[in-house]
């Protein structure tokens, strides 16, 4: 199933509202803004629909919505290199230590994405201070959070990189007195899909964690009853 391709022009109004959801697109002014909304191309994607065009070649801005990045290895599992939200971008410049080839972008939710070739993003770079400057500080943010995964993925036994993974979703629902409900709740397969385990290795961890307390689960919800005691068991590893 395919992306839905929008014209590149559109209405450009709409478009530049919706690119002025991305945070990268602060400094610029309408005049400009609108140059830069007719040199992109948009795509409608429904939840888990694949994004067309590959990273290493397209800039990828999510306009409403979410994307998942996954990487596939040669027997075909999955892992989960990071998500993007609304406002976030990717692409072309994120490069990732893989074969882009095995890079897969799918989308969580319905989802708006623009995008740019790598020729009109380097135009728009050259001819942009501003822009030039945003984009390398939230590289930068993209490149840290990616090599925390590496670090995880490379130093933590699968009880700690759960920990990890159960307490970024956390922070992302809200923690409140010491608690956070995570919905939907996660399926094991994908939680193993995000800390390179299998699904069997990812519910004994779970069953674990419920026996001692921590958590709850129900078909629609994971719940984190005690968020600093899990943050403790993190420490220790």
């Amino acid at each position: 199933m395919h992306s839905t391709l929008l014209t590149r022009d559109g209405q450009l109004d709409v478009s530049i509202r919706r690119l002025r959801n991305c945070q990268l697109f602060d400094g610029m002014d309408d005049v400009r803004l609108a140059e830069v909304a007719r040199l992109c191309t948009w795509h409608k994607l429904e939840a888990e629909q694949m994004a067309e065009g590959r990273p290493d070649e397209t800039f990828f801005i999510i306009c409403h919505g979410k994307l998942r990045v996954s990487a596939l290895s040669a027997n075909g599992r999955e892992i989960i290199l990071t998500d993007f939200d609304v406002g976030e971008h990717f692409g072309v410049i994120t490069r990732m230590d893989t074969d882009s080839a095995a890079l897969q972008v799918q989308a969580l939710e319905p989802t708006l994405l623009a995008s740019l070739t790598r020729e009109d993003l380097a135009l728009i770079i050259r001819d942009d201070t501003v822009f030039r400057e945003g984009l390398l500080q939230t590289q930068q943010c993209v490149t840290e959070r990616l090599v925390k995964r590496l670090i995880e993925l490379g130093t933590l036994k699968i009880s700690g990189r759960l920990y990890s993974c159960l307490l970024q979703l956390a922070e992302r629902a809200g923690i409140v007195n010491n608690q956070a409900t995570i919905r939907p709740a996660p399926l094991h397969m994908e939680l193993g899909a995000r800390i390179a385990a299998s699904r069997e290795e990812v519910s004994r961890e779970l069953a674990r964690l419920r026996k001692q307390g921590l958590i709850s689960s129900s078909r629609h919800a994971l719940v984190l009853l005690d968020v600093a005691g899990l943050k403790e068991r993190l420490q220790q590893q």
